[in-house]
């Protein structure tokens, strides 16, 4: 995916005043860098340093993990195969098949690859409708459960086209408490008087500048590449759905209460945040309320309320879609 180097595109700006802007200031941009990372191991932590670029002012952080609240989030997110999650639904509906009263009706299942038909036939019309009905519903149980037990979630694009993506909503919340350190640590950095808005800057330069992974099509990578944050940290690598997820699990483990949401774009994910509305910065409505934007990926530096050309015509044309954070 390409990726834009700067970001001055806010709600209103005309094309020709865009294309001045962004010729004008082109030379300006700046990307983040990572200057150092290392891990060191303890009898019972892990400490990560790092070192950057905040907008070519160096900064220092360091923060330690639990060794034994990081092995639950280093299992690794698996790839979704449907012929393997069908085949678990296939397994589940065989089961509750077997528990019917054959005087009430016969059900033949069958597994087709990845799909699964169901044949019910009964002497009465209305024991068929009922096990067509009970096993219909049976099948979406069992999908549904494959889809938690793997943290998977269904996701549905700006088109309506549907998929399965990592529960990245599930692993914000999962991670919260896990990444709490480092929440506390960028907290530290901050000067006395800083708000909201200052904490969130620091952060983003600090996650912007951990190298950049390419994610591809989220409706056809089926999770592969996906980083959990805690894997994000280990491996100092994400795409800009680890990336994001990282971000709002910080966010969401230092302000328990802040409306979050994240905002699926073509092949790419940036956060939408309530912290009020502001002319200088690229806000959406979000629950019928301003959220201003956000995006973590890297490597251009973008503060809060900065995105990219890229981005925001996306948004300006719609292409793109919501999923709260709760």
């Amino acid at each position: 995916m390409t990726r834009d180097r700067i970001s001055i595109l806010e709600p209103g700006f005309g094309q020709i005043h865009v294309f001045v802007l962004v010729a004008l200031l082109l030379s300006f941009a700046i990307d983040a860098k990572q200057l150092e990372f290392t891990k060191t191991e303890q009898a019972e932590s892990l400490v990560l340093s790092y070192k950057w670029l905040d907008h070519q002012q160096q900064r220092e952080l360091a923060f330690s993990l639990p060794k034994q609240a990081i092995a639950k989030q280093l299992q690794g997110q698996k790839s979704y195969k449907q012929a393997v999650a069908m085949r678990h639904v296939y397994v589940n509906m065989m089961k509750h098949a077997q528990t019917i009263d054959p005087k009430e009706a016969r059900v033949d299942i069958r597994q087709h690859g990845s799909k699964i038909q169901v044949k019910v036939t009964s002497r009465s019309q209305q024991m068929i409708d009922k096990w067509q009905t009970l096993m219909g519903e049976k099948q979406q149980q069992a999908f549904d459960q494959y889809l938690a037990e793997n943290h998977f979630s269904m996701y549905e694009n700006h088109l309506g086209q549907s998929g399965v993506i990592p529960d990245h909503i599930r692993y914000i919340n999962e991670n919260r408490s896990v990444v709490l350190p480092l929440a506390q640590a960028l907290y530290e950095q901050l000067l006395e008087g800083s708000d909201s808005r200052d904490y969130l800057n620091i952060l983003l330069s600090w996650v912007q500048s951990i190298p950049y992974d390419t994610l591809e099509d989220r409706l056809v990578s089926n999770g592969t590449g996906f980083f959990t944050p805690v894997e994000v940290l280990i491996n100092n690598l994400g795409d800009c759905d680890s990336k994001a997820t990282l971000t709002a699990s910080l966010l969401r483990s230092l302000l328990p209460d802040l409306s979050m949401a994240i905002v699926y774009l073509p092949e790419h994910a940036v956060l939408a945040v309530n912290l009020g509305q502001r002319a200088d910065e690229f806000n959406i409505m979000v629950r019928g309320a301003p959220h201003v934007l956000l995006d973590p990926t890297g490597p251009a530096q973008l503060k809060l309320g900065k995105i990219s050309q890229t981005s925001s015509q996306a948004i300006a044309n719609g292409r793109y879609s919501v999923a709260i954070i709760p």
